[in-house]
């Protein structure tokens, strides 16, 4: 698929970066990366998706080339419903398609449960992990593991000086995401400034490991998620078990619910781990492509 631009938003903090691919005369497609990732994530994927969508993917503040936030109080989870607002407003969307991985997930509903109805279909690619961190039903860990933590840590969190070459950079990825050479070049793609003569910082904000979710009982999630519920399709990857696994669940009891009592919300399971968007899009494509044009199908029915 052939990358159409690049450009910035100026946001209040900053500049946000963005980039679009397909038709910008076609349907509206808003891309949302999870924590510590970059738009480039979703490349593989679009390489399989129709042409006809125009697709727009964002980078995060602190993430891929985008400004991260000014140092100070802790950050939360919650604010990326205020980027994908602005970016929306700047693109003057009136309604659009919303695909979100991970903590992208939580963003988008989120954001549908503030802005009902501007979302007329939603992909979300395994935010289990990401959902799970909601249902911390201990307060006593949840500020703990965040608030005090942050603070006890504030200097190493704000200041990371390390510097490594390229290859070093490479290769930490692949160790600890377990991927390719090429795969980590690509997610390295938005997420290396470079310094020097190959010399080289991440733009990831060490910040944006700890983010603090929101905290509340299962019971209101599924009333806020479940009040104009987009048509929607949740594609969980079976090797994937990160997040607060405590919750786990509780967030298959979350997602059951939604299943079977709004009008359209259709869960999928894939063979792989937590970045199989991103490795194995293959995957998940057939089902993605399935599931707008059902959606379509069943509109033009109606």
């Amino acid at each position: 698929m052939k990358k159409i631009k690049e450009w910035f938003l100026n946001v209040p903090w900053g500049k946000v970066a963005l980039i679009s691919w397909g038709d910008p005369k076609g349907e509206s497609v808003l891309l949302v990366h999870g924590r510590q990732d970059s738009a480039a994530t979703f490349i593989p994927l679009l390489e399989l998706l129709p042409d006809k969508y125009h697709y727009v993917g964002v980078d995060m503040p602190g993430t891929g080339l985008s400004d991260p936030l000014p140092k100070g109080v802790m950050l939360t989870r919650i604010f990326p419903v205020s980027v994908v607002q602005l970016v929306v407003e700047h693109l003057k969307w009136e309604k659009f398609i919303y695909i979100g991985h991970s903590m992208g997930t939580e963003i988008g509903l989120f954001y549908n449960a503030v802005f009902p109805r501007r979302v007329k279909r939603c992909i979300y690619l395994d935010g289990g992990p990401a959902l799970r961190r909601l249902l911390i039903n201990d307060f006593s860990l949840h500020f703990k593991s965040h608030y005090e933590y942050y603070y006890d840590n504030y200097e190493s969190i704000n200041n990371d000086n390390r510097v490594f070459s390229k290859e070093s950079a490479t290769k930490a990825v692949m160790k600890a995401r377990n991927m390719t050479k090429q795969q980590a070049e690509l997610i390295l793609s938005r997420n290396l400034k470079k310094i020097g003569d190959d010399k080289y910082k991440l733009s990831w904000d060490k910040r944006e490991k700890i983010l603090a979710p929101t905290f509340s009982s299962i019971d209101y999630y599924y009333s806020l998620f479940s009040q104009n519920c987009p048509p929607t399709l949740f594609i969980s990857a079976n090797q994937s078990d990160g997040g607060y696994t405590q919750a786990k669940d509780l967030v298959k009891q979350l997602i059951s619910d939604l299943t079977k009592n709004t009008n359209y919300f259709k869960v999928v399971a894939v063979d792989g781990g937590h970045d199989v968007h991103f490795t194995n899009p293959e995957r998940l494509a057939k089902y993605i492509v399935e599931f707008l044009d059902e959606i379509v199908r069943i509109k033009a029915k109606l």
